[in-house]
């Protein structure tokens, strides 16, 4: 789960995030510790880049192996206003459990207006359905 802020900045805008890793099991469940990143700049028409901290996933959080996930990532994306969808390529490496390049990686994020309501999971802004839970 992502909460996305934005505030003008220098005459534009710009946003932070806080990742808040989610059980695999049911995509709904925090688990870990949340991570703060940012400010990020936004471009006028909407694009970013944002180049992430090392961050650490709980195993309970992966759902491919269930061991603890370290990576470092850079998000390149577009703000979508009002920012209800924010959507782009992920590039960077794991390290943990397997060195892996994450070139070719998606990512999206979508606003949760009712948490008891969540729309489907989708991973890319063409909005590809997530593969579904066990």
């Amino acid at each position: 789960m992502a909460s996305l802020t934005t505030e003008a900045s220098d005459g534009g805008l710009s946003f932070s995030v806080t990742f808040q890793p989610l059980e695999a099991a049911d995509r709904r469940t925090p688990t870990g510790a949340p991570v703060d990143v940012g400010p990020y700049e936004v471009s006028a028409d909407g694009t970013f880049s944002a180049e992430l901290p090392t961050i650490v996933v709980p195993g309970n959080a992966n759902p491919i192996s269930g061991s603890e996930l370290e990576a470092t990532i850079t998000l390149a994306g577009t703000l979508c206003a009002p920012a209800d969808f924010v959507c782009g390529e992920v590039t960077g490496t794991t390290t943990r459990p397997v060195p892996l390049d994450l070139a070719g990686s998606t990512f999206a994020m979508e606003r949760i207006t009712d948490p008891s309501s969540y729309p489907a999971a989708v991973i890319n802004c063409k909005k590809d359905p997530a593969r579904p839970l066990p």
